[in-house]
């Protein structure tokens, strides 16, 4: 479902995942922040499994999906610049942030920016950069760009890792919401891969140290143990810095765990909001 023009535009696209006029009452609202590369619309297969009632709203950031194009010079700042505008037009409430990668990242950002935006925050493996490192951005560059279809961007996403070990419906999502026509000809990564590699290029620059001591709403942080992207020490060290962290791992998933196992990553949320005082699930 994509209910752009419910939230409005501006630096960022923003749709809702669920129908929120189907909640039958009273429900938390949650924003979904995506992995670099991606797009909101990915969250949607672990939305359909969360058993907690949530009105389910996501964002394209900067250079992403529908979203408007990424500047050259911008740095990850913008990025909080685009969730505090998708926070702003959700309206006033509670408000749930759960983020994966860079998207996890941004949540930081916006809420040590502006306060009370968040009352809590789930981060998958955010992207806590403490030295520059080239692979990322070299593997992001060398990404095709253009296909003649959809239809042959998925048979070729299928075959090749580590797109192919996405959740079938996560991988569709993906060839739906992360591919635009060409005036050329074919269909075009709407995430090019410069600005995909410019991402982890300037990933260094991160104010995220400066960030977390401001972040002071109840904030989990996910580890996949499986994971060779983030390290359980370099997480459990930035957990440190936050005035009401938590940190789990996640047994079986790596980086790319919420879009590969999104029925675990939904148990793993519904499991957080209990702890939070979020639900109950329905039936239990």
């Amino acid at each position: 479902m994509d209910n752009a023009a419910d939230l409005g535009r501006s630096d960022s696209a923003r749709y809702f995942l669920n129908d929120p006029r189907q909640s039958g009452g009273p429900i938390r609202t949650a924003l979904f922040c995506h992995a670099a590369g991606f797009t909101g619309r990915v969250w949607r297969t672990a939305v359909e499994h969360l058993r907690t009632p949530v009105r389910a709203a996501a964002l394209d950031l900067r250079g992403h999906g529908a979203a408007p194009p990424l500047a050259e010079d911008a740095d990850w700042g913008v990025f909080a610049d685009d969730v505090l505008g998708a926070a702003r037009a959700l309206g006033a409430g509670p408000l749930i942030g759960v983020g994966h990668s860079l998207g996890a990242t941004a949540l930081l950002l916006a809420q040590a920016r502006a306060p009370g935006t968040f009352d809590l925050l789930v981060c998958f493996e955010p992207i806590l950069a403490t030295r520059h490192d080239p692979v990322f951005a070299e593997a992001a560059a060398r990404r095709r760009a253009v296909f003649p279809s959809r239809v042959d961007a998925l048979a070729r996403w299928s075959a090749r890792p580590p797109l192919s070990r996405l959740a079938p419906d996560v991988l569709a999502d993906y060839v739906d919401s992360g591919l635009v026509e060409d005036p050329a000809g074919g269909v075009r990564l709407r995430c090019a891969p410069e600005v995909e590699a410019q991402l982890f290029r300037t990933a260094i620059s991160c104010p995220w140290r400066e960030a977390l001591p401001a972040v002071r709403c109840p904030t989990v942080f996910l580890r996949g143990t499986e994971s060779v992207v983030v390290t359980g020490d370099s997480l459990a060290a930035a957990c440190a810095g936050l005035p009401s962290g938590r940190l789990f791992d996640v047994p079986g998933l790596d980086h790319l765990g919420p879009l590969v196992r999104p029925d675990v990553f939904a148990d793993v949320l519904d499991g957080l909001f209990a702890d939070f005082g979020i639900g109950p699930p329905p039936g239990s």
